[in-house]
């Protein structure tokens, strides 16, 4: 199984205020469309809770360690990382959306980044996790095309190989 890990990151890897995004960048909403539609998706209560409803077209899996946490219709709920990993250890890639705490928690067993980059510093209350970028080898880049304030552009990490590590 491949982990992903999506996220649109400010310039001090903001990635929120007061559970809301940062900015409305369109072409980045249809990137991650793109990247997550047919998949398996994992986010935590707060991120789907700001989102409203389940994501179409995809396995909305929401963990919280609230195990009274009873959502609509369309979602699956899981009390941890280890219990979703192992439900859905058979799918080929699982894109896990944030926020920030399960983005911190699922970084090390992350095989992948998607990242949209924000050249902008904003005023945030939840960050993406620092990254060692020697662990990652970035195969994708695409700068922004759409009209916007804020200069943005399109990375995809993978993650080396723990060989080449510690060379």
């Amino acid at each position: 199984m491949e982990i992903s890990i999506i996220a649109a990151i400010g310039k001090n890897n903001e990635i929120g205020l007061n559970n809301k995004l940062l900015w409305h960048i369109p072409e980045d909403m249809s990137w991650f469309k793109l990247q997550t539609m047919g998949k398996t998706v994992i986010l935590g209560k707060n991120t789907h809770l700001s989102i409203k409803k389940p994501l179409n077209g995809r396995v909305n899996v929401i963990l919280t360690r609230d195990e009274t946490y009873r959502p609509q219709k369309g979602v699956i709920v899981c009390n941890g990382i280890k219990n979703a990993l192992y439900e859905f250890r058979h799918e080929k890639e699982v894109m896990v959306l944030g926020g920030s705490d399960i983005y911190r928690q699922m970084l090390p067993f992350a095989t992948k980044l998607y990242l949209t980059k924000v050249n902008h510093e904003f005023e945030a209350d939840s960050f993406f996790p620092e990254i060692d970028y020697d662990e990652w080898d970035e195969y994708y880049y695409k700068k922004g095309k759409e009209d916007s304030k804020y200069n943005y552009s399109f990375h995809v990490y993978s993650r080396k190989s723990f060989d080449s590590l510690i060379r």
